[in-house]
């Protein structure tokens, strides 16, 4: 019977300890967020910031995209958007900062290493998957 419990009191640790990590990730994923974003989209992401009426294109309401693709929410095309790799030169110039190239700079700082910039490439797919996933909590239902 003290197997049982002690099993259990494990299992509830380790989930809780994964649960206190999930929830880590998502305020700091949400904080990329209002770091990087809402200047533009702002902090509801709907594209109504305090800079969107200083810009050519009006921002995109983000809580939008899975609508917009047919209730599809692609993690690829929104990771590649926030990333700079989605240019779109025949719809005009890209307004949204090319945010993989500004976290690099960023992850790097004034190092020239190899190991550097590989330990910050990782860094930065994870901060911009965690915004993306970010993102899929605040898609709209139909």
């Amino acid at each position: 019977m003290h197997l049982h419990l002690f099993v259990f009191v494990a299992a509830m640790v380790v989930l809780f300890g994964h649960a206190k990590q999930v929830d880590a990730q998502q305020n700091s994923a949400r904080q990329d967020f209002l770091n990087l974003c809402a200047d533009c989209h702002n902090s509801d992401a709907k594209g109504n910031g305090p800079l969107a009426k200083n810009l050519t294109n009006i921002p995109p309401d983000l809580t939008r995209i899975q609508e917009r693709a047919g209730g599809s929410f692609d993690e690829k095309a929104v990771y590649d958007w926030i990333l700079g790799l989605k240019m779109s030169n025949a719809h005009g110039s890209r307004e949204m900062p090319i945010w993989g190239d500004w976290l690099m700079d960023e992850a790097v700082e004034d190092s020239t290493s190899l190991d550097a910039a590989t330990a910050a490439e990782r860094e930065i797919k994870q901060r911009i998957m965690a915004i993306v996933d970010y993102l899929k909590t605040l898609q709209v239902e139909e």
